[in-house]
C-alpha cells in the first residue's frame, strides 16, 4: 500500500460524469496505486474491478455511483486531508444529502414533475446542484442509501403527458403516495384484471372482460368492485373518499372506462379496447401504483410477429423436369401464406386476416399479437407484389444469401430492407435447378459438339456445358478462367452446341479488342470450319441496309469494341443469337460511351469472357453484370451504397461474402492451380531483378519529389489527386530511363544512364545466347521504341514491337512471325498486348516497368505460360531499388490476399496522407549508383 501522506484526490463533475484522479506532489499517480484505497467497499463497481478508466488514468463514475462512493467515507483508507479542496466539497455535499435522507428531509420535486422534469427538494427547497439531482435519480440499489424500498423512480421518469395531466389535481402528499415515496395508508389496493373471450373461435369477435377488484394488502383477499354501490367492510370505509379519488383518476386516464349511469365500471370491452389496455393503458395504471393482471400468454405473445410466406411454383417444365422460364426478370407463380409460430394460414385465411383490422388473433387455442403498423406494411407489400409479381432474381437472392427477402424494383433491397420480409419456399423442380446453378459439380456435363475439330479437356467441357445450361434459362454468364485455360475453344464449342441442338439460324456476335480479332478468326477456322465467320471491321465494313443483308450470311460476326460503338445503329438494331464479349473488362468503366453502348446490345443470350472481372474497383464487376443480367445487382447507385462503399472503404468482409454469393452462379472461374484443371503446364519461375538508380536518375527523382510536395501544400481535392498521379507517372519514367522522362531519344550510352536498361539488355543477350525467345512488356511506347532501336543495333536482329497504333494486319503478321520462330525478341505495350494473345514460342517474360495491379501483370505473363507451352517459363520483374517501385512491390506482397479480394490500382496512392506519401516516395540513397 502506498504512502498516503502526500496523495491528493481530485473530483470534477464533467459532462454527466464524476471524474476522479490522483496526484502526488503535482504528478499523476497511476490508478492502480490509489484505486484500492477508495473502492474497497464500493459495490456498484464490484469493489473497483469494473471501472471506466481512460488512458490518462482518470476514473469515470455516474452520479449515482459517486454518491454511494462518497458516502462510504470514512470507510476507505483515506482521510479528509487527502481530498483537494474543491473535490472535498463534492464529498461533503453527498454526506449532507445522505443525512437529510435519513431524517426524511429530502423528497422528489412535485412542481418540477408537473412540468415534465424529474428533480429533488431538501427541506422543501429545490436542490440546485446538478450532480446531486442526477445522483438521487440514478443511485443504484444499495441497502446503505435511506430511500423507501417501494419507491420506483424509473416508474415515473419519462411519464406520458396524459398521466401528468391526470395527476395534476393531486396535492404533493397524495402524489408522493402515488409514486411510492410515502406509504399508501389504505389497507387495500385496486386491481384490474383482463381476461380474453371464453369461446374457442379461431379469430374471435366476442367481448373481452375487464374486472375490477379491491384486494386486501396483507391477506390478499379480493372483493369485486362494482362502483359506489359496492359494500365496503367497516374497517375500509374511512378510506372511501381516497378510493373514489383513485377511481376518478382511472376514468381520466382511460376514457372508455367511464362509469355507467349506476356509477359502475364496464366489465365488457371490445377487442380494440382490449388492445389499448394491453399495450398502453395497463402501463399507465402501473405508473400510478395500481395493480394490473394480464393474461399469462401476453408476455410471450407480444414478441411474436407472423412471417409472410410465398410458395413459388414453376409455370411449366421442359424435358427432364427442369423449370421453364426465360431470364432473371421472369415472373414466377406463387401462393400467399402466413406463418404464425408453427402454424400456417391458408391464402384465404391469410387475406382475411390482412384485410381485417384485428390486432389479436387466436388459432388452435393460441393467441397471437398482430401489430397494426406491421399489417399495414403487409397490405402494401401484397399490393405491390400482386401488381409486379415475383421475379426469378428475387427468388435467387434469397436462395443464394440464405435469407428472407424484400422484393423491390431496384433489386437487392432484401439485404437492408425494412418492414415485412418475404419468406420464400419453392417446389422441387425449382429447388433442383437452383442447386445445379449454385454448384457447378451438380451440372450435367455434355460431350463436345459433333462439329468441333479437336478434343476438349474435362474442365473445358464443363465450361461449355455451363454456358449452354445458362442459355436454356435466358441467363448470362461470365467465364472468368485464368488466361491460357482455353476460354476461346470453350466458347466455340458452345456456338456449335447451339447450332446442333437448337437448329438455330441466327448469328452470334463476338466483340473483342482489335489485337485479338485475327486470333479469333484463326481459332474459329481451326476448331469449327463448319461455322461461317464474317468480319465487321475496317473502312470497307457494311452499313445501314447493306449490313442487315450482310450479317445474316454468317454464323459468327466478329467486331472490335470501338467499331461496335461507332456502328451502334447497326449493331444495336440487330437481335443477336448470342453476344460474346472477349476481354470484357473493356466495358468496366460504366460511365463511358463505349460501355453504355455495348450494354445496350440486344441478344437472346449474353456471355462475358475475362480473366479479370475486377481489375481496380467493384463497379467494374457491376458493369459486366449489367451487360449479362441487367438489374440483377440493382442500379449503379444502389450497388455503390450496398457493396462498393462497405467493401472498398470500410473493408466489410460480410458484404464481400454476400456479393460473392450473388455472383457465383453466373461467374465460372478456374485457375491453373485448380486440381480439376490438370493442365500439366511446365513450371514457371518468377525472378525479381533489382537495379540501383544511376546518379542522373536519382537527381531527377529527388528534384521531382521535392517540387511536387511543395505544390501539394498549396492544393487539395482533385488538384492534389491530379498532382500525385502525374508525379507517379513521371517517377515510373525516371525509374525506367532518363531519356523516357526527358523524351530525348538522341542520347548516347543509354546503358550507362539506367542500370535497369543495362540489365535488360544483358538478359536479352543471355536469352539469345541460349537460342531462346522473350516477351518484353512496358507501359510506355517511347520506352518500347528505345529498347527496340537499341537492341536491333546491338544484336543485329529485327525486334518486333506491338502497340495500339498498329493496324490489325500488321499485328497479325507480327504474332504469326513470332510464333513461327522467325524473331526471338517481341516487345509489347501492356495495354495492347497484355491480353488475348497466344505467344507460347517465348519462354522468358520481362516486365520492364511494374504495373500496380498484379492481375494485369499475370495476364501479360500468361501470353507465354498457357496451353501449348512446352518449355520452362522464367518471369523477370525489373525493380529499381530504394524507389517507390521497391516499396510498392513490398506492399503488394504483404497485401496479396486483399489484392485478390478487391484488386488495387494506383488510385489508392492518392488517398494516403502527406506523411505516408513522403515515406512512399522518398528515395533511399544507399541504393543510388556510386
Amino acid at each position: 500500500m502506498i504512502d498516503t501522506s502526500n496523495l491528493l484526490l481530485h473530483a470534477k463533475w464533467l459532462q454527466g460524469n464524476m471524474v476522479l484522479w490522483a496526484t502526488n506532489q503535482l504528478k499523476r499517480v497511476h490508478v492502480n496505486d490509489w484505486k484500492p484505497l477508495l473502492f474497497t467497499w464500493h459495490q456498484p463497481s464490484f469493489y473497483g474491478t469494473m471501472l471506466d478508466i481512460d488512458d490518462d488514468q482518470n476514473v469515470y463514475l455516474s452520479a449515482g455511483e459517486a454518491f454511494i462512493l462518497f458516502n462510504k467515507y470514512p470507510d476507505f483508507f483515506l482521510s479528509e486531508n487527502n481530498w483537494e479542496d474543491d473535490s472535498r466539497a463534492y464529498v461533503k455535499e453527498a454526506n449532507d444529502i445522505y443525512n437529510l435522507l435519513k431524517k426524511e428531509k429530502v423528497t422528489p420535486d412535485f412542481e418540477a414533475w408537473k412540468k415534465g422534469n424529474w428533480a429533488w427538494r431538501k427541506k422543501g427547497e429545490p436542490i440546485e446542484s446538478q450532480w446531486i439531482n442526477e445522483a438521487l435519480s440514478t443511485v443504484p440499489d444499495d441497502d446503505s442509501i435511506p430511500m423507501p424500498s417501494r419507491f420506483n423512480r424509473d416508474r415515473m421518469r419519462g411519464i406520458p403527458r396524459q398521466v401528468i395531466s391526470a395527476l395534476s389535481h393531486l396535492n404533493e402528499d397524495e402524489w408522493l403516495v402515488k409514486i411510492g415515496w410515502r406509504a399508501d395508508p389504505k389497507p387495500f389496493e385496486l386491481v384490474f384484471e383482463l381476461s380474453e373471450p371464453n369461446e374457442d373461435a379461431e379469430v374471435s369477435n366476442d367481448l373481452w372482460h375487464l374486472n375490477v377488484f379491491l384486494q386486501e394488502v396483507e391477506e390478499g383477499i379480493r372483493v369485486p368492485y362494482h362502483g359506489k354501490s359496492t359494500l365496503l367492510p367497516d374497517e375500509w370505509k374511512p378510506f372511501k373518499e381516497m378510493l373514489e379519488s383513485d377511481i376518478e383518476l382511472v376514468s381520466k386516464l382511460i376514457s372508455w372506462m367511464k362509469l355507467t349511469s349506476r356509477k359502475e365500471f364496464r366489465s365488457e370491452i371490445t377487442e380494440k379496447e382490449a388492445w389499448d389496455f394491453l399495450t398502453l393503458k395497463s402501463h399507465m395504471l402501473k405508473q400510478i401504483g395500481m395493480t394490473v393482471v394480464l393474461p399469462e400468454w401476453w408476455q410471450t405473445v407480444q414478441e411474436l410477429q407472423p412471417k409472410v410466406k410465398v410458395k413459388i411454383k414453376t409455370k411449366s417444365q421442359v424435358a427432364g423436369g427442369a423449370p421453364s422460364f426465360l431470364g432473371l426478370n421472369a415472373i414466377m407463380q406463387f401462393d400467399w401464406r402466413m406463418s404464425t409460430g408453427d402454424e400456417d394460414l391458408s391464402e384465404e385465411e391469410f387475406r382475411k386476416l390482412v384485410d381485417g383490422s384485428r390486432r389479436l388473433v387466436r388459432r388452435n387455442g393460441q393467441w397471437y399479437r398482430v401489430d397494426p403498423e406491421w399489417m399495414k406494411q403487409v397490405r402494401h407489400l401484397i399490393k405491390n407484389v400482386d401488381r409486379t409479381g415475383i421475379q426469378l432474381k428475387d427468388v435467387l437472392e434469397q436462395h443464394l444469401l440464405n435469407m428472407e427477402t424484400n422484393p423491390a424494383e431496384d433489386g437487392l433491397e432484401g439485404i437492408d430492407g425494412e418492414g415485412p420480409m418475404l419468406d420464400m419456399e419453392w417446389d422441387e423442380p425449382l429447388n433442383l435447378w437452383m442447386d445445379q446453378l449454385s454448384e457447378i459439380k451438380s451440372l450435367p456435363v455434355e460431350p463436345k459438339a459433333k462439329n468441333l475439330q479437336g478434343t476438349l479437356r474435362e474442365y473445358q467441357l464443363t465450361g461449355s456445358s455451363w454456358m449452354y445450361f445458362l442459355r436454356e434459362f435466358g441467363l448470362g454468364g461470365c467465364l472468368a478462367d485464368d488466361m491460357g485455360l482455353g476460354k476461346t475453344v470453350q466458347t466455340i464449342d458452345y456456338f456449335l452446341k447451339v447450332k446442333e441442338k437448337e437448329k438455330q439460324k441466327g448469328t452470334f456476335l463476338l466483340v473483342c479488342p482489335t489485337s485479338v480479332i485475327g486470333n479469333w478468326q484463326k481459332e474459329l477456322e481451326h476448331f469449327s470450319p463448319t461455322l461461317t465467320v464474317g468480319l465487321h471491321y475496317g473502312s470497307n465494313r457494311k452499313k445501314g441496309e447493306d449490313f442487315a443483308d450482310w450479317y445474316k450470311k454468317y454464323d459468327v460476326v466478329i467486331t472490335s469494341y470501338t467499331t461496335c460503338q461507332l456502328d451502334f445503329d447497326e449493331m444495336g438494331g440487330t437481335f443477336w443469337e448470342t453476344i460474346v464479349l472477349d476481354e470484357a473488362q473493356n466495358i468496366k468503366n460504366s460511365y463511358t460511351k463505349q460501355s453504355r453502348s455495348i450494354r445496350k446490345l440486344n441478344g437472346r443470350h449474353k456471355i462475358a469472357l475475362t480473366g479479370t472481372p475486377v481489375e481496380n474497383r467493384l463497379l467494374e464487376l457491376w458493369a459486366i453484370f449489367d451487360f449479362l443480367n441487367p438489374g440483377y445487382l440493382g442500379s449503379e447507385p444502389s450497388f455503390q451504397k450496398k457493396f462498393v462503399v462497405p467493401v472498398e472503404k470500410e473493408n466489410d468482409n460480410l458484404r464481400l461474402q454476400q456479393l460473392k454469393q450473388l455472383v457465383q452462379p453466373f461467374l465460372l472461374r478456374r485457375t491453373k492451380m485448380d486440381p480439376a484443371v490438370q493442365l500439366n503446364l511446365p513450371e514457371k519461375q518468377e525472378i525479381k531483378e533489382y537495379c540501383p538508380l544511376s546518379k542522373e536518375q536519382a537527381s531527377l527523382y529527388e528534384r521531382l519529389v521535392q517540387d511536387t510536395f511543395e505544390q501539394l501544400e498549396k492544393v487539395t481535392g482533385m488538384q492534389r489527386r491530379g498532382l500525385l498521379l502525374a508525379m507517379l507517372g513521371k517517377l515510373k519514367q525516371i525509374c525506367d530511363h532518363p531519356a523516357l522522362y526527358t523524351k530525348n531519344d538522341k542520347l548516347t550510352k543509354l546503358e550507362d544512364q539506367s542500370i535497369k536498361f543495362a540489365k535488360t539488355i544483358e538478359l536479352i543477350d543471355a536469352i539469345l545466347e541460349k537460342d531462346e525467345k522473350c516477351l518484353i512488356f512496358t507501359q510506355f511506347i517511347f520506352m518500347g521504341e528505345l529498347i527496340k532501336n537499341y537492341a536491333e543495333k546491338k544484336f543485329g536482329r529485327t525486334v518486333l514491337f506491338l502497340h495500339g497504333s498498329l493496324t490489325k494486319q500488321k499485328r497479325d503478321e507480327m504474332i504469326e512471325s513470332f510464333q513461327k520462330g522467325e524473331h526471338p525478341i517481341f516487345i509489347l505495350s501492356l495495354k495492347a498486348g497484355g491480353t488475348g494473345l497466344n505467344l507460347t514460342e517465348a519462354n522468358h517474360v520481362i516486365h520492364y516497368d511494374r504495373w500496380w495491379n498484379p492481375a494485369v501483370e499475370n495476364q501479360a505473363t500468361d501470353r507465354a505460360h498457357r496451353i501449348g507451352q512446352k518449355k520452362f517459363v522464367t518471369v523477370h520483374k525489373m525493380i529499381t531499388l530504394g524507389t517507390l517501385e521497391e516499396k510498392i512491390d513490398m506492399m503488394l506482397e504483404s497485401k496479396k490476399e486483399l489484392s485478390e479480394k478487391v484488386i488495387q490500382s494506383e488510385n489508392w496512392i492518392t488517398e494516403l496522407s502527406t506523411d505516408e506519401l513522403k515515406d512512399l516516395f522518398t528515395l533511399r540513397k544507399e541504393w543510388v549508383e556510386s
